[in-house]
């Protein structure tokens, strides 16, 4: 009789168990589900400038002896959205090793509220500029950029523009994150 009970008990624990995990875990990956423990410091907040190609430049100037990844970006772009995450990574992982990353979205002034959402939401404490420009054009025209965005710039410590990444619609192979990590690792 107590063996057929603790059977019971334990067969019942184990149901609710799979239930709690089955309704906790409803929608979401393994890697969403971790929690992490460690204790969270206050983040400042993100900081935003609106600006044209004069802004562009006093950044970069503050910036020398660092080694510089821009990256050129708007929220109306697929690519830049899906690449974005990974500019913030490398921030984060070669910040220490004196990488700078500037952040410049091609998004219209009026785009402000938006654009500080999305750099909110990722997490992006470095420099963030907004073009101070109507248009993704007229930006793209003002900051002489060889083709449409995404576009990465990756400047040494000098201040001297080392690699440019476009978009080629003609080349056979397009540059991929991996191609940005490479070459920020020969400059630092």
């Amino acid at each position: 009789m107590i063996n057929r009970l603790m059977h019971r008990t334990l067969a019942w624990a184990l149901l609710a168990g799979w239930a709690i995990v089955a309704i906790a875990g409803c929608g979401q990956s393994a890697i969403d589900a971790e929690v992490d423990t460690a204790p969270q410091l206050a983040q400042p907040p993100i900081s935003l400038l609106v600006t044209g190609v004069e802004g562009y430049h006093e950044t970069l100037a503050r910036l020398r002896g660092k080694v510089v990844l821009v990256d050129f970006w708007a929220t109306w772009c697929a690519p830049c959205i899906e690449q974005f995450p990974h500019t913030v990574a490398l921030g984060r992982k070669y910040r220490d090793r004196g990488l700078a990353v500037i952040s410049m979205s091609l998004n219209e002034p009026a785009d402000l509220p938006q654009v500080q959402e999305f750099l909110a939401r990722h997490n992006a404490h470095f420099d963030n500029l907004l073009s101070n420009y109507d248009s993704g054009v007229k930006a793209i025209q003002a900051f002489d950029l060889p083709g449409p965005v995404p576009c990465y710039r990756l400047y040494d410590r000098s201040g001297v523009l080392r690699r440019e990444f476009v978009v080629d619609p003609r080349a056979q192979r397009q540059f991929t994150p991996e191609d940005v990590e490479a070459a920020v690792l020969e400059l630092l």
